[in-house]
């Protein structure tokens, strides 16, 4: 995706220096801001902004904006507060330190299972999408949740510019409890309520294949779970122990237990 670095209107020395080293340390491009950002897209020829300013960085496209927040993370959390389960967390081995989260998207997976682990284990994320990367990091860094445990669980988050295939093809054997991925859905669920246009065109649409789900099967000790639509040919491999889901979900779950 051929995307540069601009800045918010009037931004102050700060963003100004910000968005100028991103573009430096990325070797694209920086624009000086103009007034509409969609004429800026025409003009230069960019399909997307990296864009700064006092808060953190947002990504630009003429699909609609993306921005790092919590999302349905907060409910997830303040549903486990009452004792509820959680359909992902419930997954987990008991005894899980480790996660491999190899889809970060939007981050609320990673985030869910960073304060579902609490000071006992670590996530570790991945996400080769650059606008995606970059606008996580610092959601990551700069966000701040609720509470000082939903605070931590952002912090302690390590997150990757990396793809899946080539991270699994060099991790060393047993290096994770649990690898988790959720891939761009091919046919996504649609919802009018939640506009995703933005983030969908930033997205990378890796596919998850079966080699790599036996990369992931070598770099895991306990599971490899895969959130997918009930319907996915993936399911239907051979290589899953347990598919999770009720008539009427849109999502379920694929268990590898190893």
């Amino acid at each position: 995706m051929n995307i540069a670095v601009t800045t918010v209107l009037k931004p102050d020395a700060d963003s100004l220096r910000r968005a100028r080293k991103k573009a430096e340390d990325l070797r694209t491009a920086f624009y000086e801001r103009e007034k509409n950002l969609f004429h800026m897209s025409e003009k230069y020829g960019e399909e997307g902004f990296l864009v700064y300013g006092k808060k953190p960085v947002f990504f630009w496209s003429k699909e609609g904006t993306y921005r790092f927040h919590l999302g349905t993370a907060v409910l997830r959390i303040f549903e486990m507060r009452k004792g509820h389960g959680d359909r992902l967390c419930n997954l987990l081995s008991g005894d899980c330190t480790s996660v491999l989260d190899c889809t970060f998207g939007q981050g609320r997976d990673s985030v869910i299972l960073s304060w579902y682990l609490r000071k006992r284990g670590e996530v570790i994320s991945l996400e080769r999408s650059r606008p995606l990367y970059e606008v996580g990091k610092e959601g990551l860094a700069a966000l701040s949740g609720q509470d000082g445990e939903m605070t931590e669980a952002l912090r302690r988050i390590q997150l990757l510019h990396a793809d899946f295939r080539g991270f699994l093809e060099t991790a060393a054997p047993n290096s994770f409890d649990v690898i988790y991925f959720d891939p761009m859905f091919r046919y996504p669920v649609k919802r009018k309520e939640n506009s995703m246009e933005g983030f969908r065109s930033a997205a990378v649409y890796d596919p998850l294949t079966e080699d790599v789900l036996q990369f992931a099967m070598r770099a895991a000790r306990k599971k490899v779970i895969v959130k997918e639509r009930p319907f996915s040919a993936l399911f239907r491999t051979g290589l899953f122990t347990e598919i999770h889901g009720k008539r009427g979900q849109t999502t379920a779950y694929g268990v590898i237990k190893l």
